[in-house]
């Protein structure tokens, strides 16, 4: 297996600091490049940048090295620059004057951190525009004819991934060294290469070729009509002339965007390459992408037939593509929706329109359509949930209803609780408000298919009762089926809302309630019961004779289940259990050596007692003539209780009953 360690890729400044010497220079230079020694700033300069070359020489870069000498710099101000520049850009031109192909990615790692976010280190680049235009201009020439020169597919991916990175830093340079980038033609060569081949280059690559091509001094002199004229002559591959349309609207000024039949020329070319070719339509979502953005700027200078035309248009594309089977399609077909929208929102004239159409196009969907969810969501942000619900009240059925498939359930128990919450906030009625969302759900609990149950209290349950906690009880007055009402009061203790339950007045009620579904047919009621016993968010809370006591009643009516997952899902709610009865005897005793508490002897007798049955319990069912499923579930209690307990207790029973 190769070496993952940091490996030397060429010759670098010998750095005599240590690790902690290169720490304590990097605290101390606010003080130094704010004091008046001019030496001791041309030092500090001139160490930095030599960390930062050596940051840049090795595999992968040293970004933390990077970051503290960026710090650095930070102290320098702009009016110190011109007292540095010269002694830190000469070794800077070392590192860049170095020749071969082993260094490129060196040189455009570097040169990527001194223009990104580091104002001295952009100085440097100005400073040295002849000498990074020339390496420029070699790696360019170099990595195209090694793409063009290989068919090795891994080593194709690894040198389109340095083109991008290469292309990222030209497009950056190409205003600021347009004669020097420009010069021979190399770069507009290349460049013009990589738009007419139809089958090496990526879209990626092409993309952001086409940014380079707009940003040519030839090209960027030209108005945006002339720029559409010239894109149509320079390739006839269709990848590329998407990416140029892409590339146009990324590099025109939006103060040039205010012409509406520009606008309207550009939808009009883009839509016009609509295709069932997925690389193609990958390109076309990607320039309607661009144009929705640049259009969320230019939008007041549009008049309002023309806007409505483009928005038509867009909303089209979008719920046309929201179930495309490219995942880039669809996620530019949400941007392209949401711009949109936005857009009209902010249009007096256009604003009711919009959502009056947008609302009836829902309400004749069917919820399992792409891109109704996220309508809504839209919509919500400009309108109430009392409006929406007008237009179409039987919204919260409509999630409801597609809770039986789970692959819907994420997205509609999330619709529906974002609603449920906003109509909260907005209605006086609150029971109206338990009439339109509690209701509906308790009811699908009452009588639904189990997966659909299982499904509401797994996605619908929790997020109401987190946001809403006093809705537990409205739940429990609502319905009158016990299922429900143990459902509920699972999902409020894992939640921590049902503290001290079997202590408090009700506990009566709530005993009746479990020791009547722990005998239910439908074992996972069962297991909600013996969940609602052994789950407590609060471990350290001691457990009382009635928690013991249909515990007891849970093992002794479940003993011989033949369901493998029921005694596996039973078994891993006792492992919870015995921990509470540790933690919450062990809390007790640490507050026994504060003072004397009488609650301690007491709590001890009580679970010495409760164990000791258990421990019974269990050995009275490992005889060779029970079930398999007898065995089973008690020898692994009792493998829980000696790995939390201890064996001592058992060895004396089992002794007792002569098992050993």
């Amino acid at each position: 297996m190769p070496s993952r360690a940091k490996k030397i890729l060429s010759p670098i400044p010998v750095i005599p600091n240590g690790q902690q010497n290169v720490t304590d220079m990097i605290r101390q230079s606010q003080s130094i490049l704010s004091s008046s020694d001019q030496d001791a700033i041309e030092s500090l300069c001139e160490q930095m940048i030599d960390l930062l070359i050596v940051s840049s020489s090795t595999d992968p870069p040293n970004t933390s090295l990077r970051k503290c000498v960026v710090k650095g710099f930070s102290h320098l101000q702009e009016n110190q620059y011109d007292c540095v520049l010269d002694q830190s850009t000469k070794h800077l031109r070392e590192f860049f004057n170095r020749q071969g192909k082993e260094h490129r990615i060196e040189y455009t790692s570097m040169l990527n951190y001194l223009i990104e976010n580091f104002p001295f280190g952009l100085a440097c680049v100005l400073k040295m525009k002849d000498t990074i235009s020339d390496q420029l201009i070699t790696i360019g020439e170099e990595l195209w004819s090694d793409i063009q020169s290989t068919n090795v597919p891994h080593h194709r991916f690894n040198l389109f991934q340095q083109l991008q990175y290469y292309l990222k830093v030209v497009v950056f340079l190409l205003p600021k060294f347009h004669n020097e980038l420009e010069r021979d033609g190399v770069i507009s060569r290349i460049i013009h290469q990589m738009l007419n081949d139809e089958n090496t280059v990526t879209l990626e690559i092409r993309l952001t070729c086409s940014l380079v091509w707009h940003l040519l001094k030839e090209n960027e002199q030209l108005l945006p009509h002339e720029k559409l004229n010239r894109m149509k002559k320079i390739t006839p591959v269709i990848m590329s002339r998407l990416a140029l349309y892409f590339g146009l609207i990324k590099t025109t000024m939006t103060n040039q965007l205010r012409d509406t039949s520009f606008f309207l020329q550009l939808l009009e070319d883009i839509l016009a390459f609509k295709t069932r070719e997925a690389t193609i339509m990958v390109g076309i979502s990607k320039a309607l992408e661009t144009y929705s953005e640049a259009l969320t700027s230019s939008w007041s200078s549009l008049d309002t037939i023309s806007l409505e035309n483009i928005a038509k248009q867009l909303l089209t594309f979008a719920w046309d593509h929201f179930s495309y089977n490219v995942e880039t399609v669809r996620h530019c077909s949400t941007n392209i929706y949401s711009n949109t929208f936005k857009i009209t929102m902010n249009h007096s004239d256009l604003r009711q329109t919009m959502i009056d159409s947008q609302l009836t196009l829902l309400k004749q969907l069917p919820w399992q359509k792409d891109g109704c969810s996220l309508a809504y969501h839209t919509l919500l942000e400009y309108l109430s949930v009392s409006d929406i619900l007008q237009w179409n009240s039987k919204l919260p059925e409509s999630c409801l209803m597609a809770m039986n498939d789970r692959g819907l359930a994420s997205e509609a128990s999330y619709l529906y609780c974002v609603l449920c919450h906003k109509h909260h906030e907005e209605e006086n009625s609150k029971d109206k408000w338990k009439q339109i969302w509690l209701k509906p759900v308790v009811q699908a609990l009452d009588t639904s298919t189990p997966l659909h149950r299982s499904l509401i209290a797994e996605y619908i349950l929790p997020k109401i009762l987190k946001s809403h906690p006093e809705c537990l009880q409205d739940f429990k007055e609502i319905t009158i089926n016990p299922r429900t009402i143990i459902v509920c009061t699972r999902i409020g203790r894992t939640l921590g809302l049902c503290p001290n339950m079997f202590s408090s007045a009700s506990s009566s009620i709530e005993y009746d309630l479990i020791r009547q579904g722990i005998t239910s047919e439908d074992e996972q009621i069962r297991l909600d019961c013996l969940f609602i016993l052994c789950e407590n968010p609060k471990t350290t809370e001691p457990i009382n004779e009635v928690e013991f006591h249909l515990t007891k009643y849970f093992l002794q009516m479940n003993i011989d289940n033949g369901s493998t997952s029921f005694r596996n899902q039973s078994l891993s709610l006792l492992k919870k259990h015995f921990i509470r009865i540790k933690e919450s005897w062990l809390l007790c005793a640490r507050q026994k050596l504060k003072n004397n508490d009488q609650d301690f002897d007491n709590l001890t007798q009580r679970y010495r007692i409760y164990l000791k049955w258990v421990i019974n319990w269990c050995c009275t069912h490992l005889y060779l003539e029970g079930s398999y499923a007898q065995r089973h579930l008690a020898i692994l209690t009792l493998h829980w209780l000696i790995h939390l307990h201890g064996a001592d207790g058992i060895q004396t029973v089992c002794r007792k009953l002569k098992l050993i």
